[in-house]
């Protein structure tokens, strides 16, 4: 059944009377009643059992956009599981200086639901002392969900800490240091997407039959420099044959497209922090729509 999940919003400038507000339960319910019929489950169980987090990336970049950042963490609405920042805590110009990832770092732990965050490269690949800008982040971002008391099973790669794997209402989340910019040290750039694929390949591998979506977490909008990545993930993807959604910060620009031979694969490029509010992601089970997104602009 390939059915839209209605909102229970009021229209925009429109104060919702008690008439409407019923009649939106009304409809809601009625929606409810009927998937649950067409799938065999239950009507209660139903809305639970969705997945919705919020996503940004690319923030904040000037000082205009330190004030908006903490802004847009405590309008989070409270229907978010969690929320996670894609990369990129500062623009490419600021100097990778211990006090920009502490300001940061600040911002997200006043969330009131659990955040992760994976690795951007203005914040480490693109500073001028690589090393010393990732110790800096794994000092203020490692383990970062740990902030908060969350029942999420997450599974850290013992190569790399920032690489996460768990699943939530039966998705699969997979959280991967995949960065955009330049390639600092190719040995390193190699081994780290060889361990990424190996690392999603395992979690695809261990978790695949409990699951009917995957999301991939991660930074990087797609460059040839990754081809050691995507080339064999998208192979391994056509076994999967359930949808995935790579979901990344880096291109500042809102895309939602299918640039893979894999055609399960659905690609979102999230809009940069200052121009939109976090993204909201609402993940069902229905093949013909598993995701949907709504950028609240």
């Amino acid at each position: 059944m390939n059915a839209v999940f209605p909102t229970s919003q009021p229209i925009q400038g429109s104060p919702a009377t008690p008439r409407t507000t019923r009649c939106m339960q009304m409809v809601l319910l009625t929606w409810l009643t009927t998937t649950a019929i067409a799938t065999g489950q239950d009507p209660t169980q139903l809305a639970s059992k969705q997945v919705v987090f919020y996503a940004m990336g690319d923030v904040p970049y000037v000082a205009a956009e330190d004030a908006l950042l903490p802004r847009q963490i405590a309008a989070i609405p409270a229907d978010a599981q969690f929320l996670v920042h894609l990369g990129d805590i500062k623009d490419g110009a600021t100097p990778c200086e211990e006090p920009v990832y502490r300001k940061v770092a600040g911002m997200l732990a006043k969330s009131a639901v659990p955040t992760f965050i994976v690795p951007g490269d203005n914040e480490w690949n693109d500073c001028q002392h690589p090393d010393q800008a990732w110790k800096y982040w794994q000092k203020y971002f490692r383990r970062f969900d740990q902030r908060w008391k969350h029942d999420f099973q997450v599974i850290r790669s013992p190569r790399h800490e920032e690489n996460i794997v768990f699943v939530h209402h039966r998705v699969l989340f997979v959280g991967l240091n995949l960065v955009g910019g330049r390639v600092h040290d190719a040995a390193e750039w190699k081994g780290r997407h060889r361990d990424n694929l190996s690392w999603t390949r395992d979690a695809m591998k261990r978790h695949g039959q409990q699951v009917y979506a995957m999301v991939i977490l991660a930074h990087a909008n797609p460059q040839p420099n990754h081809e050691d990545f995507f080339k064999p993930f998208v192979e391994v993807a056509k076994t999967f044959s359930k949808p995935i959604l790579y979901i990344h910060g880096d291109g500042h620009r809102w895309i939602k497209d299918r640039p893979w031979e894999a055609k399960n694969i659905l690609r979102i490029q999230v809009d940069q922090g200052g121009k939109a509010p976090p993204l909201k992601v609402t993940i069902r089970d229905n093949p013909q729509e598993p995701f949907q997104f709504d950028r609240r602009k």
